[in-house]
């Protein structure tokens, strides 16, 4: 009887212990898009970050940069808009369960949705953080100074990618996202997000001088808004490579020659597992044209109804200030997935 009794006790205490174990073997990287993709609320947390539990090396991060957490919170709230909007007419609409089924995450497996994620997530840190710099908002920025000239002076800089670049990488603590295969496809797919804004970057220029000449021309970096990155995210999820476990314990680190095969492709989105059909849930989805319909109705058709619009037009200047404008009421066209 007491050996049973130190058996089930043992037993008891190994399961609690793994079961803590695996509560906490999901890196920050992880844990970080999956808490500002799904949270939709405007709820504030405690610690210094606010937008969400953040481990101790964010909150760190947000008590040196005291306006990072709006700058977070900025991204949270971009990288959602955009991709709702990027893909409303899509079969996967930004939801974050597959076919209305709350037990099908899209963070269960490493689907191409989830490689998008993780790319869209750390792309509107990046853009954020790059933009903060060039409104004031943050002050560890590595292209602070000031230039001056005897009839001009500027303070600050342009968006700072580079910075933009490097906060993400810290704040999503790449460093520590696991030297397995799924800590490899993630960290390509947060790359992929993060490059994606630094494509976007142009040089802006403006001359000073007397007379509109151009005797001096100060120059700084700046970023197109943020869909334009989003356009850009799309391709890459349309274009994403799936990928086999090349060694199935993932738990375990990679070996050279595992990573070497994993490096095919590094310019690509990565997942791991197909996306289930999503035909199921298409049913009553809007549609932008018939041609649209064809591919988001899964061929079961589609409705059509006429409606009436009303919009402003032959807008024209009245007594120098004012702006008047007509209303006129077009018919169109509305499809809806059967």
């Amino acid at each position: 009887m007491f050996t049973s009794s130190v058996i089930t006790v043992l037993v008891c205490t190994v399961s609690s212990f793994a079961l803590r174990n695996v509560e906490g073997t999901k890196p920050v990287l992880q844990r970080t898009v999956e808490a500002l993709f799904m949270d939709r609320s405007h709820s504030t947390y405690p610690g210094t970050c606010k937008v969400f539990v953040a481990s101790n090396k964010q909150a760190k991060l947000c008590r040196r940069e005291p306006l990072l957490p709006k700058i977070i919170q900025t991204a949270k709230k971009q990288a959602i808009s955009a991709c709702n909007e990027t893909f409303q007419y899509d079969r996967w609409n930004c939801s974050l369960v597959f076919n209305r089924k709350p037990r099908k995450s899209i963070f269960n497996k490493i689907y191409r949705e989830t490689a998008l994620v993780h790319a869209l997530i750390a792309a509107s840190i990046t853009h954020a953080v790059a933009r903060g710099c060039a409104s004031g908002e943050l002050t560890k920025c590595s292209c602070l100074g000031t230039f001056k000239n005897s009839s001009w002076q500027i303070k600050g800089c342009g968006d700072d990618f580079k910075y933009g670049k490097r906060v993400t990488k810290n704040f999503l603590d790449l460093k520590h996202a696991g030297n397995d295969q799924i800590g490899e496809i993630l960290k390509q797919d947060v790359n992929i997000g993060m490059d994606s804004i630094g494509e976007q970057l142009k040089e802006v220029c403006k001359c000073h001088g007397f007379s509109g000449s151009c005797t001096t021309k100060t120059c700084w970096k700046k970023l197109s808004p943020f869909n334009s990155a989003m356009g850009l995210l799309k391709k890459h999820y349309h274009h994403a490579m799936k990928k086999k476990f090349v060694n199935y314990t993932t738990k375990r680190a990679i070996t050279p020659k595992v990573k070497k095969k994993l490096e095919k492709g590094r310019n690509n989105l990565v997942y791991l597992q197909k996306t289930p059909n999503l035909c199921v849930s298409t049913k009553g989805r809007a549609c932008k044209d018939r041609h649209n319909c064809a591919t988001l109705c899964c061929g079961r058709g589609y409705v059509v109804e006429k409606k009436l619009v009303s919009s402003r037009c032959r807008c024209k200047m009245v007594n120098c200030c004012f702006v008047k404008c007509d209303t006129c009421v077009e018919e169109v066209e509305m499809f809806t997935c059967k």
